[in-house]
């Protein structure tokens, strides 16, 4: 019995304040730098693997806020509903809104519901291997945990930074090299965005007002 085409389908949010703003197309660069695409990934070879299906592609998305879905994703959603209809494949994803409390994308569920291709939304369950293991709900506490904690320390990183381009402008450093020092020292702003000028001024104004 031949075996059923199906493209895979894989998101993550990113997370500014390390940095993580950007992702490779190359599903497997891409999993290697995000447990959460590495894990839709096995999930999903895993099942088609199961069920009889081919995947004929794989595509990556990262949405643009940290801590929400947006409608950027229905470009992309677009790409692999044609590619999907052009292969006569199914589009297979995860549906992380499943377990109550975990990340959910009410737009990509309601066009899944919408879209005329076949759609399989398969549960967050954890993986485990000889390789690895992971627990998406685990996995999405502890994320919003540590973003807890970033944000609660803001008040105190903004002391460190604003002492250390003290400490800069002492030595006769302007603004355009005290920001090219903080980004070789890996110091970002509490967006996680690279020091410029023109932000270091807007963040030395807020502090004296």
């Amino acid at each position: 019995m031949q075996n059923l085409n199906a493209v895979g389908f894989y998101w993550t949010l990113p997370v500014p304040w390390l940095g993580f703003t950007d992702i490779s197309q190359d599903i497997d660069e891409a999993a290697a730098h995000s447990r959460t695409i590495r894990y839709q990934r096995d999930r999903i070879r895993r099942y088609a693997k199961d069920h009889g299906f081919d995947l004929v592609h794989e595509s990556v998305f990262m949405e643009i806020a940290p801590d929400r879905g947006s409608q950027y994703v229905h470009s992309p959603l677009g790409r692999v509903e044609r590619i999907c209809t052009a292969q006569e494949a199914t589009l297979l994803l995860v549906d992380f809104s499943e377990v109550q409390g975990m990340r959910s994308h009410d737009i990509m569920r309601h066009w899944a519901e919408q879209t005329r291709i076949d759609v399989v939304q398969l549960s967050p369950d954890p993986v485990s291997t000889a390789e690895w293991s992971f627990d998406p709900a685990a996995h999405f506490k502890e994320w919003k945990n540590r973003q807890a904690d970033w944000s609660a320390s803001k008040p105190e990183r903004d002391k460190q930074t604003l002492a250390r381009i003290r400490e800069l402008q002492e030595t006769g450093a302007k603004l355009p090299g005290i920001a090219r020092t903080l980004a070789a020292e890996g110091v970002l702003t509490s967006s996680g965005k690279p020091w410029t000028a023109d932000n270091l001024r807007k963040f030395l104004k807020a502090q004296t007002s």
